[in-house]
Formats: C-alpha cells, structure tokens, sequence
C-alpha cells in the first residue's frame, strides 16, 4: 500500500515538509496542531462544498487502479473498504463488523449484515472475495498486489464471513484492508463492466457514503451524497461534494484564500505564509510525525560513484537535514534520519522503543567527517547524476542543495530536472532509471507500520527495491517482523532492520512532511492527518 509517490514530482509533492514549530517561520503558533488529530466533525447539512482534489484528476475511478494522491483522496468516500481507519489511525468496523486472526495463518472477517450498495443490493462474501482477489489477479493490474503476495486463498466461509489464509505467518496483512487495497466493489457490475470498470462514462457501484454525480475525467469531479447509505455513523452531511484540481500552487492558494474552494489537504510548501494569514479559513500544521510521508534519495544502482558505501555514506553525513526542512519546506516539515521515522510509529504500542533506537540515528551535519571518509574512496570525485521532477519548486531546491552539499565534501553531482511523464517512468521502468545514479521521492505509505515502509525497498522482492539491495540480516529481520504478533517483538526485529539500512543506505531519507491542511470558516470536520487518504473522510464534513 505504501507508494513512491509519482505525485513526488508534482503539485501534490509539495505536501508539508519541515522541521518547523512554532518560531521556525511556518506560520504562526495559532496555525499548528500537533495534538490534534481532526477538526470538530460538521453539525449541520451543507448544501455544497468545493475541494482540492490535488494535483490531477484521477486517472479511474477503480479503488486499484492507480495509488497516488488524487485517487486516494477522493475514492475512499465512494469505494469504502473492509475495515475502517480512524483519523488517529486506529481501526474499527467498515464492511467488517468484527475480525479475528486466530493465529499468523488466518484472517476471519465477519461481514456487516446491514451493509449494502449504492444501488441497494446486499454486500455479500462473494462480493468481498472477489474484491480482494481483484488484487491478486495480473489481469486486473492492482497497484496493491504486493501486499497479497503472501495469501494463499480468500474465501467465504459463511454467509457473512470471509476467511484470508496466509502462506506464512503474516500479522501485518490486516492493516492493508484499511486502505484502498481493501475496498469493496458490486461484483456483478465489474464484470458487466469489464475493462471499462472505473472510466469515466462507466463508473463503479461500491458502498460507501457517497456516489459519483459526474466526471468528465479533467477539470472536475463531483460526488453525491449516498441518501441509502448503509451505516447511520458515517452517512454524509454534505449533498454535493466537487473536488477540482488545481496544476499550479498560485491557483490553489487563490482558490483558498477567496473561497472558491473550501478545503484542501497537501497544501504546498510556498502557500504557508500567505495562507497562514487568511481571514476566511485557517491553515492547520500538524505536529512531527503527523504523516507518513517521507522525502528520500534513491540510489538508482548500486554500482558506479554511489556503489560504494561509503560515498553514499558521506553524503548522508554532509546533509543538513534540519536546515533544508526550515528552508525547503518552509519549516512544515521535519529532519529524517530513517526512511521510516516518527509518523510510522507514533501511534504504536512500542513507540517508546521506536523513538529511542531513532533518536540514536539522530547526528548533526559533518562535513568534516565526510571529507575523511571520502579520502579512502578511489575516484570519489566522478560524476553522480540525480534526477528530479522539475515542475515541482521544491523538488527543484531540494535537488540545487544536495548538489551544492555534493561539492562541499568533494562529490560531483549533476542535477537533472525531468518532465512529470519521464520522471514517472522512474518507478515503473528500469531503462528509465539506467541513466541515473540517483533520483528525490516524495514516498508514502497510507497507514503506520514501520516494518511494511521498510519492506517495500529493502527486501530482495519488496516492490520498491529498484536497485537490487539485498542484505541477509534485513531479510530475516523483516520477514520475522510480519511474523511477530506481539508488537514489541515486532520492534526488535524490525529495529535491527533499521540500524542495518542506516548503514547500507539504498535510500538516504532527508526530510519528513507534516501534514497541512486548509479548512474554510464555513466548513470543519477535515482529518488533520494522513488518514485522509482511503477513508470515508468527507462524511464528516459539515456545516459548524
């Protein structure tokens, strides 16, 4: 579930970022909200309310299709999944009333009776089956299957109960059917549809509190409250919910700041300040770790001038990660010093062991220390290329500091700015990569679990490994983390994964968004955190 945002390169990237408190030059001290985890939910019907819905419209409206900031920000109102995530990241029932996993092999879902779909027909087991088969299917191109890779077969093992069966012991897999990886579809109209499920002029039946009135697949999309909707908890206060996506950040933080649009999440860096001063509406800046977001240096391949450990090494030390989150991102964000940090565990019963083995990676800049270290690298002075997506300013600063830290240890670094199109190419294609030693990700992943961050890129088969890594000890560690019930346990393996890939450092983690969120005066019941993402956020929207 976790992605490389594509979105790194665009309007989206320029999610919050930043070391910033209160006196950094975020916005002022009224703005941030490091405790708070929601606005207060709407009391009151509204009528219409207008949204960014990011950096684009969505390339479908199928929950599988395509994971990136737009789909997600909008889908999880229409296509809601089997279980819920709350906005402090916490689970409860969705399409599931209750769930149980007897032991690692085994995964019982016990369905919702009352659930139905937006054209009225009951939500059966067949249903869900063949929804989280879906993802499972090369046919169906989920952007979620490597989150199945370890099921064996989901079944219905009753009239209202479902059954997933892991090949292996897997206590992780249950936090996937929060995120869209577990939305339920009406299994009848996919196959109706066909390779035409989720196109504009198709559509899709699920059944959550809202349906798609229209969308013309560019300028705008606009969903309809759902007047059947099943669960009285969650039914939508809002009639009519238009999202617009705004391809610049000026137009974005007009549209706040008069009004034309009454909310957004991911506001960018650049609109702090004016935005942090509007008199319609406030800016709320979450506190450290209120994402999942994590800005990162891929090593493309782990051969030419970035082969040796070493380099990659001094580079890491030389960065002044504190610096580039007050400056960068405005002071929304937060220095990272693993790729997985703060907002992974936070909310974890072992966070108290999360946070002290991070603090231990914590280190100030040394660019003394990486100059020695370079001196014992033959040819240390060849030319690195780093990749960036050039539409996206910061990513543009970002790349410009990191080669001028580059030419203050010594190392040689040539920035290349990439058309989104290409830069996209980056995740998908490795000829993309070939000509690259190193590329920025905005990278995310929609629900708090350092073991699943970590085994996207550090694992031999982890979706994300794009360079060929491959280490023994993190292996091990990772595969005996989604084996490990007791969240402790879990800890100690997958800390010893982390200390490991410090030192290894296939990606070099530099910055940690905070969440920002714009929310008008006439409108609250915005999640203030990255929960946002694939859940039912909106039917909390409401009039004050």
């Amino acid at each position: 579930m976790l992605r490389a945002a594509l979105c790194g390169t665009l309007l989206a990237a320029t999610a919050a970022c930043g070391s910033g408190g209160p006196g950094t030059g975020a916005g002022p001290k009224s703005n941030y909200a490091a405790s708070q985890v929601t606005t207060a939910p709407g009391t009151k019907p509204l009528s219409h309310v207008v949204w960014s819905g990011d950096y684009r419209p969505p390339y479908s409206e199928d929950p599988v299709k395509t994971a990136d900031y737009p789909e997600e920000t909008i889908l999880g109102n229409v296509c809601e999944t089997v279980i819920h995530e709350n906005a402090d990241y916490s689970l409860s029932p969705g399409v599931a009333k209750s769930w149980t996993q007897p032991d690692g092999r085994h995964l019982v879902l016990n369905l919702d009776p009352a659930a139905t779909f937006s054209d009225g027909k009951p939500v059966t087991a067949d249903d869900v089956v063949y929804s989280l088969a879906r993802n499972m299917d090369p046919a169906t191109a989920s952007n979620y299957a490597d989150s199945y890779r370890d099921i064996s077969t989901i079944t219905a093992t009753g009239p209202h109960q479902v059954t997933v069966t892991f090949a292996k012991d897997n206590y992780l897999f249950v936090r996937y059917l929060g995120a869209l990886g577990g939305a339920v579809v009406e299994k009848a109209f996919a196959l109706k549809a066909g390779q035409n499920f989720g196109n504009a002029n198709v559509g899709v039946v699920c059944s959550g509190p809202y349906t798609v009135a229209s969308f013309d697949g560019t300028t705008s999309l606009v969903l309809k409250r759902n007047a059947h909707y099943w669960d009285p908890t969650r039914a939508a206060k809002v009639d009519s919910l238009e999202f617009h996506f705004y391809g610049d950040n000026s137009a974005l933080s007009n549209a706040l700041a008069s009004g034309a649009a009454q909310g957004a999440f991911n506001v960018p860096p650049a609109a702090v300040a004016p935005l942090s001063r509007a008199t319609d509406g406030k800016l709320y800046i979450g506190g450290e770790g209120s994402t999942m977001e994590n800005e990162d240096l891929i090593v493309s391949h782990l051969s030419g001038p970035l082969g040796d450990v070493r380099v990659r090494q001094a580079l890491s030390m030389a960065l002044d990660r504190a610096a580039i989150a007050k400056t960068v991102y405005n002071g929304a964000a937060d220095p990272l010093y693993s790729v997985a940090g703060p907002g992974f565990w936070q909310s974890n019963p072992a966070a108290a062991t999360y946070k002290a083995a991070y603090q231990a990676l914590v280190k100030q800049p040394d660019p003394a220390g990486a100059k020695k270290l370079l001196a014992q690298v033959k040819n240390a002075d060849q030319q690195i290329t780093l990749g960036y997506p050039a539409a996206t300013p910061f990513e543009t600063q970002l790349a410009q500091v990191i080669q001028q830290t580059g030419q203050q240890i010594g190392l040689n670094i040539k920035i290349v700015g990439l058309p989104d199109q290409q830069y996209g190419n980056l995740f998908t294609d490795p000829k993309a990569r070939a000509g690259l030693d190193s590329f920025l990700t905005l990278n995310y992943m929609e629900f708090p679990e350092p073991a699943v961050m970590f085994r996207s890129y550090a694992l031999p088969y982890g979706v994300q490994d794009f360079n060929g890594y491959n280490n023994p000890v993190v292996t091990q560690n990772l595969e005996n983390a989604q084996g490990a019930q007791d969240p402790q346990k879990r800890a100690g393996y997958v800390i010893a994964a982390q200390q490991q890939l410090a030192q290894d450092l296939p990606w070099i983690p530099i910055a940690a968004p905070r969440a920002l969120v714009f929310q008008n005066s006439g409108v609250t019941g915005a999640p203030l955190t990255f929960a946002y993402m694939d859940t039912t956020w909106a039917a909390a929207l409401g009039a004050p």
